[in-house]
């Protein structure tokens, strides 16, 4: 495999050319009453435990618009943050659960008129942001989310042990694992095992994924190169895999963090896993002790070096 070498993009706020927000605070209002952000650059605004936020968004004319939610995630990757579900009429959100942890973004088209997207948090308060960046016309991919996952679970499970999924988002990005984990610096042509995968993630890795079963197909090579480019521009400590089970078919995943989009914009995805690598829980940039096929759950368990607590032993 190409070199592997490593920014979540938190986007500029631009609300020019007729697109404004403003924010109403259901339960303890921010101290300015309303957010305002007309022309300017971004606004804030302050999300009060158990309370509900509205952002009133409108737009003069149809427009490409990454639309962020900031909310200043933890540095210590154990702190969930600020907790909240977002709702909204802009659209699907794709994969993204049904609660994030302090960061939310939606980049794709904003239909002209008024719009809105209500914030419900839960009981930690936060100071927030919300920013937009216009999507040049030139650019090819102009849709994509993000988000930062509430979970902090990182029990270690028996290799197979399908208990393990119970603490699972649809589409994860943390939780608990397996004991092993797989061989950095590497593009697998079969889809690694989840329990696995999370393991890297955990170690402070970046997995950039695709949604095939396997590169045979000539729409899954493609797919593939085009991620390989991306990790080139990232550094080690990086997988390439493809997973049938993502509902987008491109994906990039550090621990807690998510980037999911039907196409793929290299610049946004390489910025995504420069901003997110070694940002895990543990920072081990070493291969397992005892190689082995992630993408089978064939563990060497009878050397306990591969993954003591993974082998049942």
């Amino acid at each position: 495999m190409p070199t592997l070498s490593r920014s979540v993009a938190l986007f500029s706020v631009i609300l020019a050319g007729g697109l404004m927000a403003c924010a109403a605070d259901t339960q303890g209002d921010d101290e300015d009453g309303n957010v305002s952000a007309d022309n300017d650059l971004t606004s804030s605004f302050t999300l009060s435990p158990n309370a509900t936020k509205t952002l009133n968004i409108s737009a003069s004319t149809t427009k490409d618009v990454s639309l962020t939610i900031d909310c200043s995630p933890p540095d210590n990757p154990d702190d969930p943050g600020a907790v909240f579900s977002v709702t909204t009429d802009l659209g699907s959100t794709g994969p993204m659960p049904s609660k994030v942890a302090s960061y939310w973004n939606k980049t794709g088209s904003i239909p002209s008129g008024a719009h809105t997207i209500t914030i419900k948090n839960g009981p930690q308060g936060a100071r927030c942001s919300v920013k937009t960046l216009t999507v040049p016309t030139s650019q090819s991919c102009k849709s994509r989310v993000e988000w930062r996952s509430q979970n902090t679970d990182h029990t270690h499970y028996r290799v197979g042990e399908q208990g393990a999924r119970a603490g699972w988002d649809t589409f994860p990005a943390s939780g608990n694992h397996w004991g092993s984990w797989a061989k950095w610096n590497t593009v697998y042509p079969k889809a690694i095992q989840t329990g696995f995968l999370l393991h890297d993630l955990e170690h402070g890795g970046v997995v950039l994924s695709y949604k095939c079963s396997s590169n045979a197909s000539a729409e899954c090579k493609a797919a593939e190169a085009a991620l390989i480019r991306v990790a080139n521009g990232i550094g080690s400590r990086v997988i390439v895999t493809p997973d049938p089970s993502q509902p987008s078919m491109y994906a990039v995943r550090a621990w807690r963090t998510a980037y999911s989009s039907d196409c793929l914009d290299e610049t946004a995805a390489t910025k995504f896993g420069r901003d997110h690598i070694r940002h895990g829980r543990e920072d081990i940039d070493a291969d397992p002790p005892i190689p082995f096929d992630p993408t089978t759950l064939n563990v060497p368990c009878q050397d306990l070096m591969a993954a003591p607590d993974s082998c049942g032993q």
